[in-house]
């Protein structure tokens, strides 16, 4: 129930019905499969699920997979283009998410984050990998965690310790 609420907050968010209501308009041909709101990052190799510097520069936009292609953002990946799929489950503290991993035919390697959505998984379209993973911490995330429990400390000591 808190991933249906979640990605209904997301795609309010977002603005995922109204993204995908105007691209079927502007492409009539294409039938939208699949829409979420999500983050995105490309690289020229294969790179492990981790937190990291990456995602906080991540283009943020709506994901459409459609009977043609996925689209994102400035992106657009044709699926006749897509060397490997896969769409790994991941479980975090606030609920369940997904990464959508592609590799191109030229090696452009893609990862999009997102909430779980089953359109996924239902869809026939892109022939899709799907398992179960775990995202890794990048050293920057863990000193970025470490420096915010450290300065809570200090304002728990500071507020109420000391005199």
């Amino acid at each position: 129930m808190i991933d249906s609420l979640l990605k209904s907050l997301v795609d309010l968010i977002y603005g995922t019905h109204q993204v995908k209501k105007r691209y079927e308009l502007e492409h009539p041909d294409e039938t939208v499969l699949a829409a979420d709101a999500c983050k995105g990052i490309v690289d020229n190799s294969d790179r492990e699920l981790e937190r990291g510097l990456d995602w906080v520069g991540a283009q943020r936009a709506v994901i459409l997979l459609s009977d043609k292609k996925i689209v994102c953002g400035r992106w657009t990946i044709m699926l006749d283009e897509i060397e490997n799929a896969q769409l790994i489950r991941i479980n975090s503290l606030l609920g369940g998410g997904q990464v959508l991993k592609i590799q191109t035919k030229d090696d452009r390697y893609y990862q999009f984050g997102m909430q779980i959505n089953p359109d996924w998984t239902r869809q026939t379209a892109l022939v899709l990998q799907t398992e179960k993973g775990q995202l890794k911490y990048s050293t920057f995330s863990i000193v970025v965690r470490l420096l915010l429990v450290g300065y809570l400390l200090y304002w728990v000591y500071d507020r109420f310790f000391s005199y």
